[in-house]
């Protein structure tokens, strides 16, 4: 134990950790407008493949305020070690010490609220003070709440459709530039579109079209898409830079929003053998 820390604990041993807290994590983040301020989230997008958890009840957020926020309220470079250190003691604590998962941080107006599931709540605010006698330097604040629905986590936190399209592209670029891609030649780049009516697809393959696009085929039909089962796929020749993929996704998502469609995102087939293929 590091000096300076204080012992609070359960009592709860690693192998008696509730399954929740044992299984994979998968965190990304965004940029989104949270009550009119730039927020910055991260997510653990994992969990949803579990949630609700209805005996994870209790909603913990705990807030620590920067010292020097920059003027869109996020941290500077150099702060960013410290909050970084603080973020991982409290995510272990509230692990160890109280079983809670963590679920997502919010950075805005100048703080980081970190978020909490619990099955109990006995030890959730008394561990706030635990983490304000450790970083003793910094201001700490929390808010407690039920939420057995994960009302927070879906309807808050869990990115929408354009920010989790936004998420996978920055991964898929990432995933090309290890992988020695040139993200600047231009490629020809298949695009999915769904529609909940042939009409609606028939309107949008012609706009489309008339803006240069080549329509591979906009008369198919997929079951697996709940409510949207009239498919469309369309070629764009463009860069894989994130800059470019950042404008042409924005681009298409309102485009397809005139139309009651979905943007089902892209796939490249290098060298024509799917085996290669980025989706």
């Amino acid at each position: 134990m590091a000096e300076g820390f204080i012992e609070f604990t359960t009592g709860l041993e690693e192998e008696e950790l509730p399954e929740i807290n044992k299984m994979p994590e998968d965190w990304d983040t965004y940029v989104t407008l949270l009550d009119d301020e730039k927020a910055l989230i991260m997510v653990d997008l994992e969990v949803a493949k579990v949630a609700p958890v209805l005996a994870y009840k209790h909603l913990l957020g705990i807030q620590f305020a920067f010292k020097n926020p920059t003027e869109d309220g996020f941290y500077t470079a150099e702060e960013q070690d410290r909050l970084f250190e603080i973020e991982d003691r409290i995510a272990q604590v509230y692990r160890d010490e109280a079983h809670a998962k963590h679920v997502a941080s919010i950075t805005t107006g100048g703080a980081r609220m970190m978020y909490f599931y619990a099955d109990d709540d006995t030890y959730l605010a008394g561990l706030v003070g635990k983490m304000a006698s450790e970083f003793g330097d910094y201001d700490f604040n929390y808010m407690l709440d039920k939420d057995a629905p994960w009302n927070f986590y879906f309807n808050v936190v869990y990115p929408s459709l354009l920010d989790m399209q936004i998420m996978k592209n920055r991964r898929m670029i990432r995933l090309m530039a290890e992988q020695g891609e040139d993200l600047n030649q231009v490629r020809e780049v298949t695009h999915w579109f769904f529609f909940n009516n042939g009409a609606s697809r028939k309107q949008a393959s012609v706009r489309l079209r008339d803006g240069g696009c080549e329509i591979l085929d906009d008369n198919f039909f997929d079951e697996r898409v709940p409510e949207y089962n009239f498919g469309m796929r369309v070629l764009i020749k463009h860069n894989m830079t994130q800059e470019k993929m950042l404008e042409v996704t924005y681009a298409l998502y309102d485009f397809i929003e005139r139309y009651d469609g979905i943007y089902d995102g892209w796939n490249i087939i290098p060298d024509g053998d799917p085996e290669k293929a980025f989706v």
